[in-house]
């Protein structure tokens, strides 16, 4: 069985500090074996929820005709979901939330298929350094995690890293975790 990576970039920034600690954890996974499938999200049409409660009635998961069809069959394929986005007001980047909300088919009474037992890990960075800083962002990602019946495998989230490629120069311990996780897999 193939042992897929599925990695949502939910930055607008490609490159990224996000994407940069994502691609250290996709490396240690790939040392596993796991095929990993980078899903760049800023580049797609992904629109919002309509909570039309139409899930399922088109023989897909969504009724709407965008690129969300791509992400949703990537997450079902995936043996491990990586969410990264860098925390925008305490939470997740606009890039992102959409493929959040567009989750909801699989946790309706009627779902044809469902994501139960997913492994995840959540990715962030931030340029602030208070304490607390990924309280909004962690909280959600638990909380949804629980609703799917997913089982979480880590936290990477850095604090005062801001700058296109700071990552590299302050943040060479997040990058060795991340490889670490990955190898762990």
């Amino acid at each position: 069985m193939t042992k897929i990576m599925t990695v949502l970039l939910g930055s607008p920034r490609a490159g990224g500090n996000t994407e940069t600690i994502a691609d250290a954890l996709a490396a240690g996974a790939a040392e596993k074996d796991y095929e990993i499938r980078k899903v760049k999200l800023a580049a797609m049409n992904l629109k919002g929820c309509l909570d039309c409660r139409k899930c399922w009635s088109s023989g897909t998961p969504c009724i709407q005709k965008d690129d969300m069809g791509k992400v949703h069959k990537d997450i079902e394929d995936a043996s491990i979901i990586v969410f990264v986005s860098p925390l925008y007001y305490y939470s997740w980047s606009a890039q992102i939330k959409p493929v959040w909300d567009r989750l909801l088919p699989y946790g309706m009474p009627n779902a044809e298929r469902t994501l139960d037992g997913k492994n995840v890990i959540l990715v962030s960075a931030a340029g602030d350094q208070e304490d607390g800083l990924f309280t909004g962002i962690t909280s959600s990602f638990d909380n949804c995690a629980k609703y799917l019946k997913w089982k979480i495998l880590g936290h990477l989230c850095i604090s005062g890293i801001y700058t296109k490629g700071e990552i590299n120069t302050k943040g060479q311990k997040i990058l060795e975790e991340a490889r670490e996780l990955g190898k762990s897999l």
